[in-house]
């Protein structure tokens, strides 16, 4: 399988989302994402610009309980609201069917080594099985931000060179 380049996306503001934009439509999708927060912010993911309550997700953070989330209007990632955070994110994009995730998150939570990082594992779908997701959004929906040099990259599969942006060199 070769990945190719759907989006890459660094906000240049202190905003509440940051988006792909429109992507090429891929059977499998890899994001990678930075956030940087200004205030207490959390790591939410809506795909399609789709606000109805079609996400369900199974989570654990930091080795605790599972909890479940059902019928939401996005998927919840944060593994704290106010360390920076990293994350990886695989996907299954079959049209017909429901589009099935893997999210990995670990976060800075209080600065120096005295604290470890704090992570979050979440499994979640959304139950589109009309269309395959031709966009990705990373919302926050606390009341703090995403500070500028947030960014959200996106990878496929099964790409034709024409689809794929050529990475600068």
């Amino acid at each position: 399988m070769a990945w190719g380049k759907l989006a890459s996306t660094t906000s240049t503001v202190t905003s509440d989302e940051v988006s792909t934009g429109t992507i090429t439509e891929s059977k499998f999708i890899t994001i990678m994402y930075h956030v940087i927060k200004s205030g207490t912010a959390n790591t939410r993911w809506r795909f399609n610009n789709d606000t109805g309550s079609n996400y369900a997700a199974r989570q654990n953070g930091n080795g605790g309980t599972d909890g479940t989330l059902t019928s939401q209007t996005s998927i919840y990632t944060h593994a704290d609201t106010s360390g920076n955070a990293f994350g990886h994110v695989y996907i299954i994009n079959i049209s017909t069917e429901e589009k099935l995730c893997i999210f990995n998150e670990i976060s800075s939570n209080a600065a120096g080594a005295g604290t470890a990082p704090a992570r979050r594992e979440v499994v979640a779908k959304w139950t589109n099985t009309s269309s395959q997701i031709t966009e990705v959004d990373l919302l926050n929906t606390d009341t703090g931000d995403f500070s500028a040099d947030t960014n959200i990259s996106a990878l496929g599969s099964d790409l034709t060179p024409a689809a794929a942006i050529p990475f600068a060199e």
